[in-house]
């Protein structure tokens, strides 16, 4: 990756860039390193295999942005938004985190974020709304009151996860075993929620559909 090619893009003098409107950037395969991005918005842009180091993203937005691949290492994330974008296969433990966090730091609407870690993670009162979320690793993550409606964790990884007072209605295909997983006051919607008793070796009649 060309580091002098996001300078083009950027400035290479230019550090922190307030209220700025960015639309159809192609940083795929960039490296953008020691940028502040507050109240930004991003649209139409290419961020895939793009590594954003030491990056500070604050109060901003990517709408209809692909950052496949993305790679934010010691980036500092602070409440932004994800909007109909695709984020496949980013490994987010390599991020810059918080150790106190006071407020949700990331959230996906309509997001497809398969294939990605975010392995133990605090990302309590996150949103993954109306989200592809296949084969996606949240071992050992805090989800607590989370936001997690409407989407499809087909294949994903829930082990030590702390999804006490998650919203996980009208979500489908999850695999969660609640012998190894806190999910106190976690709201489920039928018929999904019958999954969660896969892992114990009983049989439920009386389903819709069952003529048992």
């Amino acid at each position: 990756m060309d580091a002098s090619a996001s300078d083009t893009i950027f400035g290479s003098d230019k550090i922190t860039y307030l209220e700025r409107s960015f639309e159809r950037l192609d940083c795929s395969s960039k490296i953008i390193q020691n940028k502040i991005f507050e109240n930004c918005n991003f649209r139409n842009c290419n961020f895939d295999n793009a590594s954003l180091l030491n990056c500070k993203f604050a109060d901003s937005e990517f709408i209809n942005c692909t950052l496949n691949t993305m790679i934010p290492t010691n980036a500092v994330f602070s409440n932004v938004i994800f909007d109909h974008s695709k984020l496949m296969g980013v490994r987010w433990p390599v991020a810059k985190w918080p150790q106190i966090k006071l407020f949700s730091l990331i959230h996906f609407y309509s997001c497809n974020i398969s294939h990605s870690s975010f392995f133990g993670l605090n990302l309590s009162e996150i949103n993954i709304q109306e989200c592809k979320v296949h084969d996606v690793d949240f071992r050992e993550a805090d989800l607590s009151r989370g936001n997690l409606a409407n989407s499809d964790f087909y294949q994903s990884l829930f082990i030590h996860t702390n999804l006490a007072a998650a919203d996980f209605s009208e979500a489908i295909n999850y695999n969660i075993d609640i012998r190894l997983n806190d999910v106190k006051k976690a709201i489920f919607t039928f018929p999904d929620a019958v999954n969660l008793l896969q892992h114990f070796e009983i049989q439920i009649n009386g389903l819709p559909g069952d003529n048992t």
